[in-house]
């Protein structure tokens, strides 16, 4: 695998007359689109010409809007774009300089940067390669066996990784390994059916966990300090799993086999099982080290350690002078300009939020909305919509900290129980419709192995037929199973 360069603009075959050939000639055309109304959107909003928006609020969202759009449409780098966005916070007033750079004193930078040097140590020692091949082994007999495989892998790490940005980083090396494995190191479809698969599984099915989303675990927290009811993962499991997590990873399944995997050319007839020679010692080091990490972020309940900090010392054994896996040296492959769009599109959130936008936002969706004249499907499905629009705003796991609160005084005002409420939210903040709205599917672009049409398009499909169809379906099942 390459170093983690960021977004190089690599174009795959042509596939004929197809959706993705659609989305391709769109995305030629899309930067110099994109540069336009982003700066359109920055200087509308920083003239403030709304007169029942405060010139504060018009600023923030301006800037939100001009950052959504650039980082969407890409006319620079995005780690450029979230460094203007970085400076010009402060810079015109809209936050501090120490709540613009707050983001880097907190956690999720340096869960995400674990998870980069654990994936660089997988990379390195080559066990990436290794458990690819054994991936291959059991499920490599035809490509739908193969795609079914990756799918109920990126499922089940979501049970043992609590995080999706570490589980993505994880995961990527061993599909980009398995894409080499097979000679498909340079189609473009290849590389999406195989990553995607997993991409998609972790982060999609993942939902269906309580620890498998941040997300989700910022709506359990919200519902326990606001109302001091506790949910609990087994709750989670028994009322979000069937659907949102295995049914959704099943969708995933359908939805990245009609794009990609159908495409590809048959998968040769696996090896020998016995080909491989015994892991050598620095393989056996890696091994123990995921392990170790894995196991510790599986019992996070039991010891309480909090999983950046089980991140961290990882990376500390993994760089220990005498016996590690990694040199310090080997730290500069480490894609650092990442942060950079991870501290913006936090510190956007909070701007958002102190501004009164957030607030605004919502206010309004509530004042279109009666939720008296729905049933009791209605009223679940419009708590899931009226929050939809706040996750092209900002960070998906912002969104699940600012909407819940309300969303749940909403609840109480029609007589909705908090924990229905709570997990109408947290279906809400599942449907990630475009890559810049959650980390783990912009880190998963870093390795540049498909293309951002690809990966939208992937995601559109997924997140729009959740919304119609499982979101729904879900509802139902709750109808059925007694929580409403």
């Amino acid at each position: 695998m390459e170093p983690l360069h960021l977004f190089r603009r690599g174009r795959g075959p042509s596939l004929g007359a197809t959706p993705l050939t659609a989305v391709s000639s769109c995305m030629r055309s899309l930067p110099h689109l994109g540069a336009a109304v982003g700066l359109l959107c920055l200087v509308v909003g920083f003239a403030a010409p709304f007169a029942g928006l405060a010139a504060d609020a018009q600023h923030a969202l301006g800037l939100a809007l001009f950052a959504v759009v650039f980082w969407t449409a890409r006319p620079v780098p995005v780690e450029y774009s979230a460094l203007l966005v970085l400076l010009l916070l402060p810079g015109l007033g809209l936050l501090s300089f120490q709540e613009t750079f707050s983001p880097f004193g907190g956690s999720t930078i340096w869960l995400v940067f674990s998870g980069m040097v654990l994936s660089l140590m997988l990379e390195k020692s080559g066990l990436g390669h290794r458990l690819a091949t054994t991936a291959v082994r059991h499920f490599g007999h035809s490509r739908l066996r193969l795609f079914i495989g990756l799918h109920l892998i990126g499922l089940a790490s979501a049970f043992l990784v609590p995080s999706g940005v570490v589980r993505v980083l994880l995961l990527m090396p061993i599909g980009i390994a398995i894409v080499d494995g097979l000679g498909e190191r340079d189609c473009r479809s290849a590389n999406a059916a195989v990553l995607l698969s997993l991409l998609c599984s972790t982060y999609y099915g993942g939902c269906g966990i309580l620890t498998g989303s941040v997300p989700n675990m910022v709506v359990a927290g919200q519902l326990e300090q606001a109302r001091g009811e506790v949910l609990y993962w087994s709750q989670w499991l028994r009322w979000m799993f069937p659907v949102i997590g295995l049914i959704r990873t099943g969708l995933c399944l359908a939805v990245v086999w009609y794009l990609f995997g159908r495409r590809m050319k048959p998968l040769r007839p696996p090896g020998n099982p016995h080909a491989d020679s015994p892991l050598n010692s620095t393989q056996k080091k890696t091994l123990v080290i995921l392990a170790l990490g894995i196991g510790l972020w599986s019992t996070d309940s039991v010891h309480g350690l909090a999983p950046v900090f089980v991140g961290l010392v990882l990376v500390t054994v993994c760089l220990a002078p005498a016996g590690g896996t990694l040199s310090i040296r080997q730290l500069r492959e480490v894609n650092f300009p990442f942060f950079f769009y991870l501290a913006a599109l936090f510190s956007i959130g909070s701007v958002l939020e102190s501004s009164g936008v957030t607030a605004a936002v919502t206010d309004h969706l509530l004042l279109q909305l009666e939720l008296a004249q729905y049933g009791w499907l209605g009223k679940h499905l419009a708590l899931t919509a009226i929050v939809l629009p706040l996750d092209f705003l900002m960070d998906i796991a912002a969104v699940a900290g600012v909407a819940t609160p309300s969303m749940l005084q909403l609840g109480e005002l029609h007589g909705i129980a908090h924990t229905p409420v709570a997990m109408s939210v947290a279906m809400a903040t599942s449907l990630v419709f475009l890559p810049y709205q959650s980390a783990p599917f912009m880190v998963a672009l870093t390795f540049n192995r498909f293309s951002l049409g690809q990966l939208a398009l992937c995601m559109l499909l997924i997140s729009t037929l959740s919304f119609l169809l499982l979101c729904p379906l879900n509802v139902l099942y709750w109808r059925v199973t007694g929580l409403i």
